[in-house]
């Protein structure tokens, strides 16, 4: 790693971040920013582990802003330490130096851009928060067949939900299906809201459930593609588990191009399966424009320091990614699985408005993920108010929706 790498990286940041020109000189170890600022140059890449966690206070190594930026921009960290996984194959967040800082809650790019702003009293680009709201379609519906035969035994057995039992024949009986992708299409109505569909490209492997022949539902996802344009919404690919491991993302996406009769520019890994010295260059040459995989499955945050979209560092050519990645902030899962926050739905909605609050205050993107299988079951039954609760949140704090 050299300066010369980072001062390059920042500097086109900067430039999308504020409207006045930015430029960046390298001078005796320091960063020179618009011949006002200057920064010592922390050289974040010759130090050990144990060296990084005592250097880094009040939200910078050693106040070198510009370092400080492209290490979590860049997933520097997390780059190094890529051999860490847990069973899925994902780096878990317990790991990741924001989460061993504490700072995982704080957008710390945010926060250094915004000193970065007031010392040289220059102006933002974006004037409004923005809220993306996202959903995952694991499944199209309620379990069918001998799936529905298990999850009524489930029901009886190992939850022993008896409403429950009795409440999913009758909703079979009478094709009411509370995981139909049209519920979110209503809601997103009733707000006055936008939301963005991510669909699978094929049936998952048993240990990653979720999945369909997105052929043998043409007809289905063609009718919701129309249901989702009338809200302003838009349709994503959501990543097979395979993809890390196999070479079939484009073959994927021209599967549900051809469903779709359009061409798709954004995707979201399954389970949130991502592998920082992998993922971006497969997304970049799948010609692919945006993710918004980069969240951490077991805690909410910024993975990357940021809620803002950004361009992610390629190490081995040494430039920017021309993919954009909009990361995710929360993911419905991550507050409820007992295995990850195991938070109640009043502490959910709490966090989440904690980080509405903190994003709203530089201008920032709250990426918001709920899957439309977040409903009804016993797990999520007393959840689903959380969901239009966020929206009409983000509404009365004058989010744009995007």
């Amino acid at each position: 790693m050299e300066m010369i790498d980072i001062k390059n990286y920042v500097e086109k940041y900067l430039e999308r971040i504020f409207v006045e020109p930015i430029k960046i000189d390298i001078q005796d170890n320091k960063y020179i920013l618009n011949d006002k600022l200057d920064f010592e140059s922390y050289s974040f890449w010759n130090k050990t582990d144990e060296e990084l966690l005592n250097d880094f206070q009040d939200f910078s190594f050693k106040k070198d802003y510009i370092g400080t930026i492209f290490f979590f921009l860049s997933g520097y960290w997390e780059y190094i330490h890529n051999h860490i996984k847990d069973n899925y194959g994902r780096f878990p967040a317990i790991d990741s130096f924001s989460y061993k800082k504490g700072v995982l809650e704080e957008p710390v790019v945010e926060i250094l851009i915004e000193r970065i702003k007031e010392d040289l009293n220059i102006n933002y680009r974006d004037t409004l928060p923005k809220a993306f709201i996202t959903h995952d379609i694991d499944n199209l519906s309620l379990p069918r067949g001998l799936k529905f035969i298990k999850s009524l035994g489930g029901d009886l057995l190992k939850r022993k939900d008896i409403r429950l039992f009795f409440d999913r024949i009758i909703k079979k009986i009478t094709r009411n299906d509370p995981w139909s992708v049209y519920n979110l299409i209503e809601i997103h109505k009733k707000y006055n809201t936008k939301g963005t569909f991510f669909f699978m490209p094929d049936i998952q492997p048993n240990e990653f459930p979720g999945g369909y022949e997105p052929g043998k539902h043409k007809k289905y996802l063609q009718e919701l593609e129309k249901a989702i344009k009338s809200i302003n919404g838009n349709i994503g690919i959501h990543y097979d588990v395979r993809h890390l491991k196999e070479n079939r993302m484009q073959k994927d996406l021209n599967r549900l191009n051809e469903i779709f009769q359009t061409k798709i520019e954004m995707g979201r890994a399954h389970f949130l399966l991502f592998d920082i010295t992998k993922s971006f260059e497969i997304y970049e040459k799948a010609g692919l424009k945006f993710d918004t995989t980069c969240s951490f499955a077991d805690r909410v945050g910024f993975r990357f320091g940021t809620s803002k979209p950004f361009n992610p560092y390629n190490f081995k050519e040494k430039r920017e990614y021309e993919l954009v990645e909009i990361p995710l902030i929360v993911m419905d899962g991550t507050l409820q699985n007992p295995r990850y926050m195991n938070l109640s739905p009043k502490e959910g909605f709490e966090k989440i408005k904690e980080l509405i609050g903190k994003i709203k205050k530089y201008n920032g993107t709250f990426t918001f993920l709920w899957h439309n299988s977040s409903f009804y079951t016993t797990q999520w039954r007393e959840w689903e108010w959380v969901y239009e609760e966020t929206l009409k949140y983000l509404k009365e704090n004058n989010f744009e929706f995007v």
